[in-house]
Protein backbone atom coordinates (compact mmCIF):
# COMPACT_ATOMS: atom_id res chain seq x y z
CA UNK A 1 0.00 0.00 0.00
CA UNK A 2 1.07 3.26 -0.41
CA UNK A 3 0.08 6.66 0.88
CA UNK A 4 -2.27 9.11 -1.35
CA UNK A 5 -1.11 12.53 -1.98
CA UNK A 6 -3.30 14.75 -0.62
CA UNK A 7 -2.66 18.97 0.84
CA UNK A 8 -1.31 19.54 3.96
CA UNK A 9 -3.08 20.70 6.82
CA UNK A 10 -3.35 24.27 8.92
CA UNK A 11 -4.38 24.39 11.67
CA UNK A 12 -6.64 27.25 12.19
CA UNK A 13 -6.51 29.82 15.38
CA UNK A 14 -8.31 32.85 17.10
CA UNK A 15 -5.99 35.12 19.22
CA UNK A 16 -7.65 35.78 22.22
CA UNK A 17 -6.42 38.78 24.25
CA UNK A 18 -6.19 38.23 28.28
CA UNK A 19 -4.73 39.76 31.47
CA UNK A 20 -4.03 37.59 34.42
CA UNK A 21 -2.82 39.02 37.90
CA UNK A 22 1.10 38.70 38.02
CA UNK A 23 1.63 39.43 41.66
CA UNK A 24 -0.52 41.44 44.50
CA UNK A 25 0.12 42.75 47.94
CA UNK A 26 -1.95 44.49 50.95
CA UNK A 27 -1.00 46.91 53.67
CA UNK A 28 -1.56 49.58 55.99
CA UNK A 29 0.15 52.78 56.42
CA UNK A 30 0.33 55.30 59.46
CA UNK A 31 1.17 58.82 58.02
CA UNK A 32 1.96 61.14 61.39
CA UNK A 33 3.55 64.57 61.80
CA UNK A 34 3.91 67.07 63.55
CA UNK A 35 2.18 70.60 62.30
CA UNK A 36 2.61 74.20 62.88
CA UNK A 37 0.05 77.02 63.08
CA UNK A 38 0.69 79.38 60.42
CA UNK A 39 1.64 82.97 61.71
CA UNK A 40 -1.58 84.48 59.82
CA UNK A 41 -3.86 82.22 61.91
CA UNK A 42 -4.72 82.70 65.55
CA UNK A 43 -4.07 80.16 68.14
CA UNK A 44 -5.91 76.38 68.52
CA UNK A 45 -8.45 76.37 71.89
CA UNK A 46 -10.28 73.21 70.63
CA UNK A 47 -10.17 70.96 67.14
CA UNK A 48 -13.63 70.46 65.79
CA UNK A 49 -13.03 68.53 62.67
CA UNK A 50 -10.42 67.08 60.28
CA UNK A 51 -10.97 66.80 57.05
CA UNK A 52 -8.52 64.19 55.22
CA UNK A 53 -7.53 63.64 51.24
CA UNK A 54 -5.37 60.90 49.77
CA UNK A 55 -3.88 62.22 46.47
CA UNK A 56 -1.78 59.30 45.21
CA UNK A 57 1.10 61.19 42.23
CA UNK A 58 3.02 58.36 41.28
CA UNK A 59 3.15 54.65 41.46
CA UNK A 60 6.24 52.70 40.28
CA UNK A 61 7.64 48.86 39.86
CA UNK A 62 10.82 47.61 40.61
CA UNK A 63 12.26 44.37 41.18
CA UNK A 64 10.15 42.61 43.74
CA UNK A 65 8.57 45.69 45.17
CA UNK A 66 6.43 48.89 44.06
CA UNK A 67 6.91 52.54 45.10
CA UNK A 68 4.17 54.81 45.88
CA UNK A 69 4.56 58.44 46.28
CA UNK A 70 1.89 60.83 47.43
CA UNK A 71 0.40 63.16 49.83
CA UNK A 72 -2.04 63.54 52.45
CA UNK A 73 -3.59 66.69 52.35
CA UNK A 74 -5.89 67.89 55.18
CA UNK A 75 -8.56 71.04 56.53
CA UNK A 76 -8.90 71.46 59.55
CA UNK A 77 -11.99 73.27 61.34
CA UNK A 78 -10.90 74.76 64.96
CA UNK A 79 -12.14 77.31 67.54
CA UNK A 80 -10.21 80.05 68.38
CA UNK A 81 -10.06 82.09 71.59
CA UNK A 82 -10.31 85.61 69.27
CA UNK A 83 -13.80 87.11 70.63
CA UNK A 84 -15.03 88.42 67.36
CA UNK A 85 -14.07 85.57 65.66
CA UNK A 86 -14.06 82.05 67.01
CA UNK A 87 -13.67 79.84 64.03
CA UNK A 88 -11.10 79.37 61.92
CA UNK A 89 -9.52 76.86 59.66
CA UNK A 90 -5.91 75.41 58.65
CA UNK A 91 -4.37 73.58 55.48
CA UNK A 92 -1.50 70.93 55.19
CA UNK A 93 0.17 68.59 53.36
CA UNK A 94 1.42 65.14 54.88
CA UNK A 95 3.91 64.02 51.97
CA UNK A 96 5.18 60.63 51.75
CA UNK A 97 7.29 57.63 49.90
CA UNK A 98 6.19 54.28 50.88
CA UNK A 99 8.42 50.97 49.27
CA UNK A 100 5.67 47.89 49.30
CA UNK A 101 6.93 44.02 49.24
CA UNK A 102 5.41 42.95 45.41
CA UNK A 103 6.63 39.67 45.19
CA UNK A 104 7.60 38.71 41.27
CA UNK A 105 6.39 42.35 40.73
CA UNK A 106 7.80 43.45 37.13
CA UNK A 107 9.70 46.72 37.24
CA UNK A 108 8.70 46.80 32.79
CA UNK A 109 4.66 46.72 33.90
CA UNK A 110 2.39 49.33 35.19
CA UNK A 111 1.41 49.11 38.76
CA UNK A 112 -2.71 49.79 39.86
CA UNK A 113 -2.78 51.15 43.67
CA UNK A 114 -6.51 51.04 45.01
CA UNK A 115 -6.28 53.36 48.41
CA UNK A 116 -8.43 53.68 51.15
CA UNK A 117 -7.78 57.06 54.03
CA UNK A 118 -9.13 54.75 56.89
CA UNK A 119 -8.85 57.22 59.49
CA UNK A 120 -7.70 61.01 60.03
CA UNK A 121 -7.28 62.72 63.11
CA UNK A 122 -5.68 65.40 64.90
CA UNK A 123 -4.72 66.61 68.52
CA UNK A 124 -3.47 69.79 70.36
CA UNK A 125 -0.02 69.53 71.23
CA UNK A 126 -0.43 73.12 71.94
CA UNK A 127 -2.01 76.14 71.09
CA UNK A 128 0.21 76.64 67.86
CA UNK A 129 1.08 72.93 67.16
CA UNK A 130 -0.87 69.75 66.09
CA UNK A 131 -0.41 66.10 66.00
CA UNK A 132 -2.11 64.64 62.62
CA UNK A 133 -1.93 60.55 62.27
CA UNK A 134 -3.81 58.94 59.29
CA UNK A 135 -4.44 55.26 57.95
CA UNK A 136 -4.03 54.35 54.45
CA UNK A 137 -4.98 51.18 53.26
CA UNK A 138 -2.75 50.20 49.99
CA UNK A 139 -3.58 47.55 48.08
CA UNK A 140 -1.32 47.26 44.66
CA UNK A 141 -1.63 44.78 41.70
CA UNK A 142 0.37 44.07 38.90
CA UNK A 143 -1.23 42.13 35.59
CA UNK A 144 0.45 40.77 32.86
CA UNK A 145 -1.18 40.51 29.12
CA UNK A 146 -1.13 37.75 27.39
CA UNK A 147 -2.13 36.34 23.80
CA UNK A 148 -3.16 33.44 23.34
CA UNK A 149 -3.65 31.43 20.27
CA UNK A 150 -6.40 28.87 20.38
CA UNK A 151 -6.87 26.32 17.85
CA UNK A 152 -10.61 26.35 16.41
CA UNK A 153 -10.13 23.81 13.62
CA UNK A 154 -8.17 21.63 10.92
CA UNK A 155 -8.09 22.69 7.17
CA UNK A 156 -6.52 21.97 4.17
CA UNK A 157 -3.81 24.32 3.11
CA UNK A 158 -5.67 24.65 -0.28
CA UNK A 159 -8.34 25.96 1.47
CA UNK A 160 -7.03 28.89 3.47
CA UNK A 161 -5.15 29.61 -0.39
CA UNK A 162 -8.45 29.95 -1.72
CA UNK A 163 -9.59 31.87 1.14
CA UNK A 164 -12.77 30.13 1.31
CA UNK A 165 -15.53 31.28 4.00
CA UNK A 166 -15.84 28.46 5.78
CA UNK A 167 -13.50 25.71 4.93
CA UNK A 168 -14.30 22.44 5.69
CA UNK A 169 -12.11 19.48 7.23
CA UNK A 170 -9.73 17.69 4.90
CA UNK A 171 -10.99 14.33 3.90
CA UNK A 172 -10.58 11.53 6.76
CA UNK A 173 -9.77 14.12 9.79
CA UNK A 174 -12.24 13.75 12.61
CA UNK A 175 -12.29 16.89 14.83
CA UNK A 176 -13.69 17.20 18.33
CA UNK A 177 -14.92 20.88 19.06
CA UNK A 178 -15.88 21.98 22.89
CA UNK A 179 -17.60 25.55 23.18
CA UNK A 180 -15.24 28.16 25.19
CA UNK A 181 -15.91 31.12 26.54
CA UNK A 182 -13.47 33.84 27.72
CA UNK A 183 -13.39 37.49 28.97
CA UNK A 184 -10.84 39.77 27.30
CA UNK A 185 -9.53 43.21 28.57
CA UNK A 186 -9.87 45.03 25.08
CA UNK A 187 -8.64 48.62 26.65
CA UNK A 188 -7.67 49.90 29.39
CA UNK A 189 -7.61 53.58 30.31
CA UNK A 190 -7.33 56.63 32.94
CA UNK A 191 -9.38 60.11 32.49
CA UNK A 192 -10.82 63.14 34.45
CA UNK A 193 -14.43 63.73 34.45
CA UNK A 194 -14.75 67.56 35.57
CA UNK A 195 -17.84 68.74 37.61
CA UNK A 196 -18.20 72.60 37.34
CA UNK A 197 -21.19 74.79 38.16
CA UNK A 198 -22.33 77.40 40.59
CA UNK A 199 -25.04 78.14 42.78
CA UNK A 200 -26.06 80.97 45.06
CA UNK A 201 -27.01 81.88 48.20
CA UNK A 202 -31.36 81.76 48.89
CA UNK A 203 -32.97 84.69 50.26
CA UNK A 204 -33.18 83.77 53.31
CA UNK A 205 -29.41 83.62 54.04
CA UNK A 206 -26.76 86.59 54.39
CA UNK A 207 -24.32 87.34 52.29
CA UNK A 208 -20.59 85.47 52.42
CA UNK A 209 -18.50 87.60 53.76
CA UNK A 210 -15.18 84.87 54.21
CA UNK A 211 -15.57 80.95 53.12
CA UNK A 212 -14.05 79.17 57.01
CA UNK A 213 -15.10 75.65 55.37
CA UNK A 214 -16.74 73.59 52.60
CA UNK A 215 -16.95 69.87 52.00
CA UNK A 216 -17.83 68.46 47.95
CA UNK A 217 -18.59 65.07 47.86
CA UNK A 218 -20.84 63.10 45.11
CA UNK A 219 -24.19 61.19 45.52
CA UNK A 220 -26.02 58.88 43.83
CA UNK A 221 -23.03 58.39 41.39
CA UNK A 222 -24.32 55.98 38.13
CA UNK A 223 -21.95 55.36 35.21
CA UNK A 224 -23.51 54.03 31.70
CA UNK A 225 -21.98 52.53 28.55
CA UNK A 226 -22.75 54.44 25.25
CA UNK A 227 -21.17 54.21 22.27
CA UNK A 228 -18.01 55.66 22.44
CA UNK A 229 -18.16 57.08 25.83
CA UNK A 230 -19.51 56.58 29.33
CA UNK A 231 -22.20 58.12 30.46
CA UNK A 232 -21.09 59.47 34.22
CA UNK A 233 -24.59 61.00 36.16
CA UNK A 234 -25.57 62.00 39.50
CA UNK A 235 -25.93 64.79 42.42
CA UNK A 236 -22.74 67.35 43.70
CA UNK A 237 -23.70 67.94 47.47
CA UNK A 238 -22.46 71.31 48.53
CA UNK A 239 -21.28 71.75 52.18
CA UNK A 240 -20.34 75.92 53.26
CA UNK A 241 -19.60 77.16 56.34
CA UNK A 242 -19.05 80.96 56.14
CA UNK A 243 -18.87 84.15 57.76
CA UNK A 244 -21.91 86.47 57.19
CA UNK A 245 -21.59 90.25 56.41
CA UNK A 246 -24.37 90.46 58.67
CA UNK A 247 -22.37 91.16 62.20
CA UNK A 248 -25.53 90.22 64.15
CA UNK A 249 -24.56 86.31 63.55
CA UNK A 250 -20.79 85.19 63.24
CA UNK A 251 -21.27 81.91 62.03
CA UNK A 252 -23.39 80.82 58.91
CA UNK A 253 -23.83 77.69 57.12
CA UNK A 254 -25.40 76.87 53.20
CA UNK A 255 -26.35 73.01 52.03
CA UNK A 256 -27.68 72.16 48.39
CA UNK A 257 -27.19 69.73 45.66
CA UNK A 258 -26.69 69.84 41.71
CA UNK A 259 -27.08 67.35 39.49
CA UNK A 260 -24.65 66.35 36.95
CA UNK A 261 -24.82 64.67 33.96
CA UNK A 262 -21.92 63.96 31.24
CA UNK A 263 -20.25 61.87 29.06
CA UNK A 264 -16.58 60.60 28.92
CA UNK A 265 -14.97 59.87 25.09
CA UNK A 266 -14.20 56.62 25.08
CA UNK A 267 -13.32 55.26 21.69
CA UNK A 268 -14.39 51.84 20.68
CA UNK A 269 -16.69 51.25 23.26
CA UNK A 270 -20.43 50.21 23.38
CA UNK A 271 -23.50 48.88 25.14
CA UNK A 272 -22.80 45.18 25.52
CA UNK A 273 -18.99 45.58 26.71
CA UNK A 274 -18.52 45.53 30.18
CA UNK A 275 -16.68 48.01 32.28
CA UNK A 276 -14.92 48.37 35.46
CA UNK A 277 -14.68 51.62 36.46
CA UNK A 278 -13.15 52.81 39.71
CA UNK A 279 -13.91 56.84 40.32
CA UNK A 280 -11.84 58.27 43.32
CA UNK A 281 -12.21 62.16 43.76
CA UNK A 282 -9.68 64.16 42.67
CA UNK A 283 -8.43 67.97 43.41
CA UNK A 284 -11.96 70.38 44.04
CA UNK A 285 -12.42 74.23 44.70
CA UNK A 286 -14.76 76.65 46.03
CA UNK A 287 -14.86 79.94 45.65
CA UNK A 288 -17.06 82.86 46.28
CA UNK A 289 -18.06 85.78 43.92
CA UNK A 290 -20.65 89.10 43.89
CA UNK A 291 -23.37 88.57 42.16
CA UNK A 292 -25.42 91.16 39.61
CA UNK A 293 -25.60 93.65 42.92
CA UNK A 294 -22.47 93.34 44.09
CA UNK A 295 -23.57 91.44 46.77
CA UNK A 296 -21.41 87.99 47.49
CA UNK A 297 -23.86 85.18 47.46
CA UNK A 298 -22.71 83.09 44.16
CA UNK A 299 -20.32 80.05 44.95
CA UNK A 300 -18.13 78.46 41.83
CA UNK A 301 -17.61 75.26 42.65
CA UNK A 302 -15.85 72.62 40.93
CA UNK A 303 -14.45 68.87 41.43
CA UNK A 304 -12.27 66.60 39.34
CA UNK A 305 -13.04 62.64 39.68
CA UNK A 306 -10.28 60.26 38.49
CA UNK A 307 -11.68 57.58 36.14
CA UNK A 308 -9.54 53.77 35.82
CA UNK A 309 -11.58 52.45 33.48
CA UNK A 310 -10.92 48.63 31.55
CA UNK A 311 -13.52 47.66 29.47
CA UNK A 312 -14.02 43.58 28.71
CA UNK A 313 -16.11 41.63 26.34
CA UNK A 314 -17.02 38.12 26.23
CA UNK A 315 -16.23 35.77 23.82
CA UNK A 316 -17.84 32.41 22.86
CA UNK A 317 -16.36 30.10 20.25
CA UNK A 318 -15.96 26.56 19.81
CA UNK A 319 -12.21 25.56 19.96
CA UNK A 320 -10.74 22.12 18.86
CA UNK A 321 -10.13 19.92 21.38
CA UNK A 322 -9.14 16.74 19.68
CA UNK A 323 -8.61 15.65 16.73
CA UNK A 324 -7.06 12.63 14.47
CA UNK A 325 -7.01 11.13 10.61
CA UNK A 326 -8.02 7.92 9.45
CA UNK A 327 -5.25 8.48 6.19
CA UNK A 328 -2.75 9.78 8.03
CA UNK A 329 -1.05 9.95 11.65
CA UNK A 330 -1.84 13.33 13.09
CA UNK A 331 -0.48 14.35 15.96
CA UNK A 332 -1.33 17.23 18.47
CA UNK A 333 0.77 19.55 20.30
CA UNK A 334 -1.19 21.25 23.59
CA UNK A 335 -0.97 23.40 26.21
CA UNK A 336 -2.84 24.70 29.42
CA UNK A 337 -3.81 27.92 28.44
CA UNK A 338 -5.45 30.29 30.87
CA UNK A 339 -7.86 33.19 31.00
CA UNK A 340 -10.78 35.35 32.75
CA UNK A 341 -14.11 34.72 32.48
CA UNK A 342 -16.58 37.14 34.00
CA UNK A 343 -18.91 35.27 36.49
CA UNK A 344 -20.86 38.14 37.82
CA UNK A 345 -21.21 41.96 37.84
CA UNK A 346 -23.21 43.00 40.97
CA UNK A 347 -24.58 46.40 42.14
CA UNK A 348 -26.59 46.71 45.73
CA UNK A 349 -28.06 48.93 47.97
CA UNK A 350 -27.56 48.43 51.39
CA UNK A 351 -29.84 50.43 53.45
CA UNK A 352 -27.96 51.14 57.02
CA UNK A 353 -29.61 52.77 59.97
CA UNK A 354 -29.20 52.86 63.63
CA UNK A 355 -30.13 55.44 66.62
CA UNK A 356 -27.19 57.11 68.34
CA UNK A 357 -27.11 58.29 71.71
CA UNK A 358 -26.37 62.02 72.80
CA UNK A 359 -24.87 63.11 76.20
CA UNK A 360 -27.18 66.38 76.24
CA UNK A 361 -24.53 67.79 78.87
CA UNK A 362 -21.20 67.12 76.26
CA UNK A 363 -23.15 67.61 73.11
CA UNK A 364 -25.79 69.97 73.68
CA UNK A 365 -26.88 70.25 70.21
CA UNK A 366 -29.45 72.80 68.62
CA UNK A 367 -28.94 72.48 64.96
CA UNK A 368 -27.70 69.63 63.09
CA UNK A 369 -25.60 71.04 60.20
CA UNK A 370 -23.82 68.50 58.07
CA UNK A 371 -23.19 64.91 58.17
CA UNK A 372 -20.10 63.12 56.17
CA UNK A 373 -18.85 59.32 56.60
CA UNK A 374 -16.38 56.93 55.48
CA UNK A 375 -17.09 52.81 54.97
CA UNK A 376 -14.53 50.99 57.26
CA UNK A 377 -14.52 47.03 55.27
CA UNK A 378 -13.42 44.89 58.03
CA UNK A 379 -13.89 41.60 57.07
CA UNK A 380 -14.56 40.32 53.21
CA UNK A 381 -14.94 36.31 52.80
CA UNK A 382 -16.08 34.28 49.85
CA UNK A 383 -19.08 32.03 51.29
CA UNK A 384 -21.51 29.95 49.41
CA UNK A 385 -22.68 31.68 46.27
CA UNK A 386 -21.67 35.02 47.83
CA UNK A 387 -19.40 37.22 49.21
CA UNK A 388 -19.94 38.34 52.94
CA UNK A 389 -19.53 41.72 53.24
CA UNK A 390 -18.84 43.10 57.60
CA UNK A 391 -17.46 46.45 58.29
CA UNK A 392 -19.09 49.95 59.68
CA UNK A 393 -19.69 53.53 58.65
CA UNK A 394 -17.79 56.24 60.54
CA UNK A 395 -19.79 59.43 60.51
CA UNK A 396 -18.69 62.97 61.27
CA UNK A 397 -22.05 64.74 62.41
CA UNK A 398 -21.29 68.37 62.74
CA UNK A 399 -23.53 70.90 64.46
CA UNK A 400 -24.41 73.89 66.08
CA UNK A 401 -24.97 73.83 69.84
CA UNK A 402 -26.67 75.82 72.68
CA UNK A 403 -23.02 77.82 74.03
CA UNK A 404 -22.02 80.60 72.53
CA UNK A 405 -18.19 80.42 73.73
CA UNK A 406 -17.99 76.89 71.80
CA UNK A 407 -20.62 77.68 69.01
CA UNK A 408 -19.78 74.48 66.69
CA UNK A 409 -18.86 70.67 67.80
CA UNK A 410 -18.53 67.28 65.92
CA UNK A 411 -20.61 64.05 66.88
CA UNK A 412 -18.82 60.74 65.93
CA UNK A 413 -20.47 57.36 65.65
CA UNK A 414 -19.66 54.25 64.25
CA UNK A 415 -22.61 51.99 62.72
CA UNK A 416 -22.19 48.28 62.05
CA UNK A 417 -23.11 47.00 58.83
CA UNK A 418 -23.24 43.00 57.38
CA UNK A 419 -24.03 42.22 53.80
CA UNK A 420 -23.81 39.34 51.48
CA UNK A 421 -23.50 40.12 48.09
CA UNK A 422 -25.17 37.22 46.02
CA UNK A 423 -22.89 35.38 43.65
CA UNK A 424 -24.01 31.60 42.20
CA UNK A 425 -21.06 29.81 41.74
CA UNK A 426 -17.92 31.73 43.08
CA UNK A 427 -15.29 29.75 44.53
CA UNK A 428 -12.47 30.63 47.09
CA UNK A 429 -10.11 30.32 44.21
CA UNK A 430 -12.27 33.24 42.28
CA UNK A 431 -10.77 36.96 42.05
CA UNK A 432 -13.41 40.16 42.65
CA UNK A 433 -12.94 43.99 42.57
CA UNK A 434 -15.10 45.28 45.29
CA UNK A 435 -15.86 49.28 45.06
CA UNK A 436 -17.63 50.84 47.93
CA UNK A 437 -19.46 54.26 48.18
CA UNK A 438 -22.31 55.83 50.07
CA UNK A 439 -25.25 56.78 48.29
CA UNK A 440 -27.08 59.18 50.94
CA UNK A 441 -26.98 60.29 54.70
CA UNK A 442 -30.01 61.78 56.14
CA UNK A 443 -29.79 62.32 60.10
CA UNK A 444 -32.37 63.60 62.15
CA UNK A 445 -32.60 64.78 65.62
CA UNK A 446 -35.11 62.81 67.58
CA UNK A 447 -34.63 64.55 70.81
CA UNK A 448 -31.85 66.18 72.85
CA UNK A 449 -30.40 62.74 73.96
CA UNK A 450 -30.85 60.84 70.87
CA UNK A 451 -30.35 60.90 66.81
CA UNK A 452 -31.08 58.85 63.96
CA UNK A 453 -29.32 58.20 61.17
CA UNK A 454 -30.12 56.71 58.07
CA UNK A 455 -27.67 55.97 55.04
CA UNK A 456 -27.48 53.90 51.68
CA UNK A 457 -24.50 52.15 50.79
CA UNK A 458 -23.76 51.33 47.35
CA UNK A 459 -21.33 47.89 47.10
CA UNK A 460 -20.19 46.93 43.23
CA UNK A 461 -18.44 43.53 43.23
CA UNK A 462 -17.07 42.39 39.60
CA UNK A 463 -16.32 38.43 40.09
CA UNK A 464 -13.51 36.86 37.53
CA UNK A 465 -13.31 33.14 37.41
CA UNK A 466 -10.25 31.98 35.59
CA UNK A 467 -10.86 29.03 33.20
CA UNK A 468 -8.21 26.30 32.43
CA UNK A 469 -8.32 24.64 29.27
CA UNK A 470 -6.14 21.95 27.41
CA UNK A 471 -6.13 23.56 23.93
CA UNK A 472 -4.35 22.65 20.47
CA UNK A 473 -1.62 25.49 19.41
CA UNK A 474 0.14 22.99 16.57
CA UNK A 475 -0.61 19.80 14.76
CA UNK A 476 1.80 17.75 12.66
CA UNK A 477 1.16 15.27 9.91
CA UNK A 478 3.12 11.60 9.63
CA UNK A 479 2.87 8.62 7.18
CA UNK A 480 0.69 5.91 8.78
CA UNK A 481 2.78 2.97 10.37
CA UNK A 482 1.98 0.90 7.41
CA UNK A 483 2.84 -2.39 9.30
CA UNK A 484 0.79 -1.85 12.75
CA UNK A 485 -2.08 -0.42 10.28
CA UNK A 486 -2.07 -3.79 8.81
CA UNK A 487 -1.83 -5.85 11.97
CA UNK A 488 -5.03 -3.85 12.94
CA UNK A 489 -8.04 -6.27 12.11
CA UNK A 490 -10.40 -5.24 9.88
CA UNK A 491 -13.69 -5.72 11.62
CA UNK A 492 -13.75 -5.57 15.74
CA UNK A 493 -17.11 -6.74 17.97
CA UNK A 494 -16.05 -4.23 20.83
CA UNK A 495 -17.21 -4.44 24.41
CA UNK A 496 -17.97 -0.83 25.68
CA UNK A 497 -15.90 -0.07 28.80
CA UNK A 498 -16.32 1.85 31.97
CA UNK A 499 -15.42 5.36 31.12
CA UNK A 500 -15.42 4.98 27.29
CA UNK A 501 -17.07 7.28 24.53
CA UNK A 502 -17.93 6.88 21.17
CA UNK A 503 -15.19 9.47 20.17
CA UNK A 504 -12.54 7.48 22.53
CA UNK A 505 -12.99 4.05 21.11
CA UNK A 506 -13.55 5.63 16.62
CA UNK A 507 -10.13 7.26 17.28
CA UNK A 508 -8.59 4.16 19.34
CA UNK A 509 -10.07 1.92 16.20
CA UNK A 510 -9.14 4.59 13.16
CA UNK A 511 -13.08 4.81 12.68
CA UNK A 512 -15.44 7.43 12.77
CA UNK A 513 -18.32 8.11 15.29
CA UNK A 514 -20.67 8.40 12.18
CA UNK A 515 -19.69 5.10 10.96
CA UNK A 516 -20.14 3.52 14.57
CA UNK A 517 -23.95 5.18 14.76
CA UNK A 518 -24.49 3.93 10.73
CA UNK A 519 -23.33 -0.06 11.27
CA UNK A 520 -24.87 0.04 14.94
CA UNK A 521 -27.88 1.82 14.09
CA UNK A 522 -27.33 4.07 17.37
CA UNK A 523 -29.43 7.36 17.42
CA UNK A 524 -26.99 9.34 19.54
CA UNK A 525 -23.11 8.68 20.78
CA UNK A 526 -24.35 7.78 24.20
CA UNK A 527 -22.66 4.44 24.78
CA UNK A 528 -22.93 2.60 28.31
CA UNK A 529 -20.49 -0.22 29.67
CA UNK A 530 -21.48 -3.87 27.90
CA UNK A 531 -23.02 -2.22 24.75
CA UNK A 532 -21.57 -4.46 22.17
CA UNK A 533 -20.08 -2.37 18.88
CA UNK A 534 -19.02 -3.76 15.29
CA UNK A 535 -16.03 -1.72 14.06
CA UNK A 536 -15.36 -1.21 10.24
CA UNK A 537 -11.07 0.10 10.38
CA UNK A 538 -11.38 2.64 8.02
CA UNK A 539 -9.04 2.77 4.64
CA UNK A 540 -10.22 6.64 3.48
CA UNK A 541 -7.00 7.81 1.80
CA UNK A 542 -4.73 4.90 2.16
CA UNK A 543 -4.23 2.37 -0.78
Amino acid sequence: MQEREKAPMKLMTRQIRTSLKNCHSDMQLTLEDDINVPDSKPDIEHIIKIQGEIHVQETSAETDRAIIRGQLSFSLLYLSDVDFRQIHTMQGQIPFEESINLENANPDLEVHCHYDLEDCRASLINSRKISVRAILSLHCCQEEEHILAIGTGIVSDDAVQAEMGDPTPPAGVEQQLAPMSVTTMTSHQKDLFRIKDETSLPKGKPSCENVLYYELSTQGLATRLVDDGIRITGDLLIFVLYTPEDDERNLEYFETELPFDGIVSCSGCHEDMVADIEIVPGKKSLECRSDEDGEMRIFDVELSLLLDIKFYEEEHFDCLQDAYSTSCDLRLTKSNSHAKQLLLKNQSAVRVSDHIKVDPEKDNILQICNATGTIQIDEQTIVTDGISIEGAVELDILYITEDDLHPLNVLQASIPFQHTIEVRGISPEDDYELQTDISSINVLMLDREELEAKLVLNLCVLVFTECCNDVVTDIEEHEIDMETFQQMPGLVCYVVQTGDTLWDIAKLFRTTTNDIRTINELESDAVTPGDKLILLKQTDGIL
